[in-house]
């Protein structure tokens, strides 16, 4: 099991250099040159596991539960664009996102509500936001209230909790059809956060020793019972102990009822700065003296539609480039700098309306947010669009000569 969620890093701006490799690497240059490395990410599918408290009880909680879903990726993003490149609406911003809800109060493989049930409880689009996105939402209000409690039903949410979990790490086989359905349609491999949204004493059986404790930081976010009444108060502020079982199980300093519950974990940030250029780059006509290379485990083809092409040779060729062997092997590609009508539309227009693949120093002011970097120099210009971006896992070094004094 791992916790899941973006941690807010910046682009690791590298000091300067000179000369050029003869393989295509490095544009030409007899003055200094900017290094610039960054990390190329495709989607990583992520999994939620969500324990959701089912009893009138929790009617409450659940509306918190819905609202922390609905403002989930519009706080991530908020953290994000403290210290990464602004959002860009002609970047691909893709998601793989699944979420199971177990229900404590129902017995069994029936007790979840997950994409086996709804598939649209599966997030799978090239953007974070849009119609797609709304569906998922939809999907999820259903299912945070899709099987509310029987009257006088045990409440087992340890017991349910644990059944889950074991059943999604593979310590037991599922013993259904119906929870076999529910792995074959969560995707593989299945790592998964957890958040606990509990409004009502734990009745499971036994002890709550029994049931294996969870520590920081595996526990996505946790909401679980005061120990008595209270007048609600800040969730952060961790003052009030829960239950002796919710205890024995979860360091969660959240109690319900509360204001402000943090179920998603949209506080855990790193701090990061903005890494800017201490020289301008040399730009001629538009076209920025620089190359994009990147670097990709594996010996799978550049992906020339997303605008990853292979490199130059030492004649000027470009020419299939693998570094390595076995697990070792590395896919050497160039990312394409755009070029006529869809480099002046990546340069001049937010909404990049002619671009295609590939990438270029753009001028767009909303994208090269100059009051981030000190007078002197400047934010990076560096503008990856359409999944140039995004078309795989990895290193990306753009090198650059940079603009005469």
């Amino acid at each position: 099991m791992r916790l899941f969620g973006s941690v807010c890093c910046a682009w690791a701006g590298i000091a300067c250099g000179s000369g050029s490799s003869g393989y295509g690497d490095e544009p030409g240059a007899s003055g200094a040159q900017i290094r610039w490395e960054f990390r190329a990410s495709a989607p990583s599918p992520e999994t939620v596991l969500v324990l959701v408290d089912d009893t009138p009880a929790g009617a409450s909680l659940r509306v918190a539960l819905a609202e922390a879903f609905d403002d989930w990726d519009a706080e991530l993003a908020r953290h994000r664009d403290s210290c990464t490149p602004p959002n860009d609406p002609a970047a691909w911003h893709p998601i793989d996102r699944s979420v199971l809800f177990v229900h404590p109060s129902t017995p069994g493989a029936l007790a979840y509500s997950s994409p086996a049930q709804d598939p649209a409880l599966r997030l799978q689009a090239l953007q974070t936001f849009g119609p797609e996105r709304e569906r998922w939402m939809d999907a999820v209000r259903t299912a945070i209230d899709a099987q509310p409690a029987a009257p006088n039903a045990a409440f087992q949410a340890l017991a349910a909790l644990q059944s889950a979990e074991s059943l999604l790490e593979g310590s037991r086989a599922p013993e259904t059809a119906a929870e076999r359905a529910v792995l074959d349609a969560l995707p593989s491999p299945l790592t998964f956060g957890k958040v606990l949204a509990l409004a009502t004493e734990d009745a499971s059986p036994g002890e709550a020793s029994q049931y294996p404790r969870d520590f920081w930081p595996e526990l996505l976010g946790a909401v679980v019972p005061a120990a008595q009444a209270r007048d609600p108060a800040d969730c952060s502020e961790g003052s009030v102990a829960t239950t002796a079982r919710y205890r024995a199980y979860s360091q969660s300093s959240q109690a319900w009822p509360c204001n402000g519950p943090d179920f998603l974990g949209t506080s855990l940030w790193i701090d990061c700065g903005t890494r800017c250029l201490q020289r301008p780059i040399a730009i001629d006509a538009g076209v920025a003296q620089c190359r994009a290379m990147a670097s990709a485990l594996g010996s799978e083809a550049c992906p020339a539609e997303l605008g990853w092409l292979d490199p130059l040779d030492g004649s000027g060729q470009r020419t299939p480039r693998v570094e390595g062997s076995g697990a070792n092997a590395t896919r050497i590609c160039e990312i394409r700098q755009l070029e006529g009508a869809a480099l002046t539309s990546c340069i001049t227009r937010l909404d990049c309306a002619d671009c295609e693949p590939g990438w270029c120093a753009t001028e767009v002011p909303e994208l090269v947010p100059q009051n981030r970097c000190a007078v002197g120099s400047s934010y990076p210009p560096f503008r990856l669009v359409l999944g140039a971006g995004q078309a795989r896992n990895a290193q990306v070094t753009i090198v650059c000569n940079e603009a005469p004094f």
